[in-house]
């Protein structure tokens, strides 16, 4: 492979783990800002009522937050390790791949519905937003396992 293709896949890499950082920062800064009462949330969350619903939503968003940055930033590394051993593709992305769809659903729906928090009405909100960005990131999970087991396959064969 080229060594310009190489470069800029190792810059996007780099781009990639930066941006996780800062989301991982200002999920840090929320979370900080809450607790010093400088929550940047239109007005304090009253727990009294809904609270199941609201803990639920709330839930939603954060693990969603987590896993995605998580999940990145190791299909990340296993990108720039791969690299290394000259393999673009490597094969453990696909699994990751699958979970950071499925990490993305979850992501969205608690974002979509952490206006329950401030709502009197528990009304959870399914948009069609919800399900196009797992849809695709679930088709291009099944490409990468296609390169993926012909660069494999490629491999065996030389």
């Amino acid at each position: 492979m080229k060594n310009k293709t190489l470069k800029n896949i190792r810059v996007c890499c780099y781009v990639a783990l930066a941006f996780c950082l800062v989301w991982a920062g200002l999920m840090v800064n929320y979370v900080i800002a809450d607790i010093l009462g400088y929550a940047p949330w239109p007005e304090p969350v009253d727990w009294s009522i809904h609270t199941v619903g609201k803990i639920a939503a709330l839930s939603c968003y954060v693990l969603g937050t987590v896993a995605m940055i998580g999940l990145c930033v190791k299909a990340v590394l296993n990108t720039l390790k791969g690299l290394r051993e000259n393999t673009v593709f490597p094969k453990s992305n696909v699994k990751l791949m699958f979970w950071i769809a499925l990490a993305d659903f979850v992501y969205l729906m608690g974002l979509y519905n952490l206006t329950v928090l401030w709502d009197e009405d528990l009304v959870f909100k399914l948009q069609h937003t919800n399900f196009v960005t797992p849809f695709f990131l679930l088709f291009f999970a099944f490409m990468y396992k296609v390169a993926a087991d012909a660069v494999e396959e490629n491999n065996l064969t030389v």
